[in-house]
């Protein structure tokens, strides 16, 4: 995210009130004379669970409002909200702003014709149900309604930076600037790029018509500059002014420089091999529930790190921004994904004559989705995947040519990382035969796997590690016959510690099981990522009941408050010995 002199944040304290009829509308909620005398106290960011211990499974509706102090003038005024779970109606002082439908994703409103010199009323209708073809279609984590992050304002001039991206190609750092223009008039527009760490600085000129956009882009020498990796995640700093007949604009970001390739099957990172050893995390704690929770996040990462980890999936949306921030300090490679979640996979509350009905939006809100996330986390040198799905059902054609689809929109938008989807373990129980059509546009094979779990961790031990090494090689040779050149990364393989699997609430079998996947995995793929971190709240249905056989999700390797398991020793020892054995060779 771009940062701002004048952004300032409308986190705190909030009002609110659930509205269980949905008859807050006619009520008068958004109103700035409404009595509020009944209305609570939430703090934002925030679920409805953590505002209301009621709220627990809740999806319906309620109302939030803030009071804030602003002068208004004559340049744009923008309401930024980072993520709304799972639909806003936005009011200020009475008045209808805008509307968002869709979760874990930034959007804003231009907001200067409704704001008042002085005290000023936000007011925002919240619904937490996910009707068919919003993102996600489908929940494998607690999918909790509210406003779970940040919610700034902030001001710039009618000529203005959208965005800055920074690139390295080839022996040159590309630094390309969309200017919009939502003035009557031709702008003349003088851009300046000034990286602080280095002193380079570049400048452009170009001319934006009337309520158009325009594009600068120009180049910096790479060799001035250190590449980001894992041991070495060398940051810098780009300022980049904009000046125009209507005003100045001032933006910053942080970047780093880096190359990522795919190639013989394998992975590159700045021309060197890499294998990606690491761990799936959900936006999870139990203080903030999916909310932002910056210490639990900074405290996760740095776990991770000592796991002798490189590499982090965000299961399965875009998390928040600070977190990207964290792994681009820390030196951890980043999966990132849209909320296009197991669509057409038929678990609880699963509506297919509905569900087919809605893949046309489903598909349009996922490009959206997608490509906000690619504009908004591009300069993030830790995101090396942008993964369009999880897990969706590829038996269905449709399902499979969107996903193609949305693929080949991700290297259009961002040619310089790896795009991919992240199949579903259907290929592994023989009845479903790997297609061409199904990884042609992947860059990377990203697959998810419970091999001994789901097949030998039931009620066999003797003879579990040979399976896991016969299953491997069997189903290896499928995909280095038709993808000889895709390298291939299991993004999940796990074992959970309590009952909902086989009956046995045992720790020591996770780390059998962990232990037997990873020594029949090793040297056959690029990468694989244990499934999880720690364990996360699953989704529950509105009359309470779960998902998954348990409130909680007992895959993780330390529990929800971050107690370690003895597990997370096993791959502490197994990530230092592979990254040992990488470093000899």
């Amino acid at each position: 995210m771009l940062k701002r002199n004048n952004i300032f944040s409308l986190d705190g304290e909030w009002s609110f009130i659930l509205d269980k009829d949905d008859s807050g509308g006619e009520k008068g909620y958004m109103m700035p004379n409404l009595d509020t005398s009944l209305w609570r106290i939430a703090t934002i960011p925030g679920t409805f669970e953590t505002a209301a211990q009621e709220c627990i499974g809740y999806r319906g509706t309620v109302w939030f409002r803030k009071s804030f102090s602003y002068s208004a003038d004559d340049e744009l005024v923008w309401l930024e909200f980072l993520s709304v779970n799972y639909r806003a109606d936005v009011y200020i002082n009475g008045r209808q702003a805008g509307s968002h439908s869709g979760g874990y994703i930034p959007f804003r409103f231009e907001i200067s014709k409704y704001l008042v010199d002085g005290e000023n009323l936000l007011c925002v209708r919240v619904n937490g149900r996910v009707s068919h073809g919003m993102l996600p279609p489908s929940h494998f984590w607690r999918g909790h309604g509210g406003i779970i992050r940040s919610v700034l304002i902030y001001s710039t001039p009618s000529v203005f930076i959208e965005n800055v991206k920074t690139v390295k190609k080839g022996n040159s750092l590309s630094v390309t600037t969309r200017i919009s223009n939502l003035s009557d008039e031709t702008q003349g527009v003088s851009i300046v790029h000034t990286c602080f760490e280095t002193d380079d600085s570049e400048s452009d000129f170009v001319t934006v018509e009337p309520f158009a956009e325009a594009v600068s882009e120009v180049t910096l020498p790479v060799d001035n500059f250190t590449l980001w990796d894992t041991d070495n995640p060398v940051l810098y700093t780009l300022e980049t002014r904009l000046a125009s007949g209507l005003g100045n604009d001032n933006v910053t970001d942080y970047f780093g420089v880096r190359d990522i390739e795919a190639k013989n099957g394998r992975i590159f990172l700045n021309g060197k091999e890499i294998t990606l050893h690491g761990v799936n995390r959900h936006e999870d704690s139990e203080k903030n529930q999916l909310a932002t929770d910056i210490e639990n996040s900074e405290r996760d990462f740095r776990l991770i790190k000592e796991l002798n980890a490189n590499f982090v999936r965000f299961c399965h949306y875009p998390h928040s921004e600070e977190e990207l921030y964290i792994c681009d300090r820390l030196g951890l490679l980043v999966l990132s994904e849209i909320p296009l979640n197991a669509t057409m996979v038929k678990i609880a509350e699963y509506d297919e004559e509905k569900t087919r009905k809605s893949l046309d939006e489903l598909y349009v809100n996922a490009k959206t989705a997608l490509v906000t996330m690619i504009e908004r986390y591009f300069n993030h040198p830790s995101i090396i995947f942008w993964s369009v799905s999880n897990e969706t059902e590829e038996r269905e054609k449709r399902i499979r040519d969107m996903n193609n689809a949305l693929i080949r929109l991700a290297k259009k938008c961002d040619p310089s990382r790896f795009c991919t989807h992240v199949s579903q373990g259907c290929h592994w129980d023989g009845t479903f035969e790997i297609e061409e059509p199904l990884f042609s546009y992947d860059d990377v094979i990203c697959i998810n796997a419970y091999v001994t779990a789901e097949y030998y961790g039931k009620c066999i031990r003797d003879g579990a590690a040979e399976h896991a090494k016969e299953f491997w090689d069997r189903n290896l040779e499928k995909f280095s016959r038709l993808y000889p050149e895709k390298p291939v990364v299991v993004t999940e393989f796990g074992y959970p510690t309590d009952k909902i699997r086989d009956g046995i609430d045992d720790e020591e079998r996770q780390i059998e099981v962990l232990s037997y996947d990873i020594d029949a995995m090793d040297g056959r793929v690029s990468g694989y990522a244990v499934w999880h971190f720690a364990d996360h709240a699953w989704e529950i249905t509105e009359n309470g009941e779960v998902f998954f056989g348990a409130k909680i999700s007992p895959y993780g390797l330390f529990t929800r408050k971050r107690a370690e398991k003895p597990s997370a020793e096993l791959i502490r020892n197994k990530y230092k010995l592979a990254r040992n054995k990488h470093n000899l060779t």
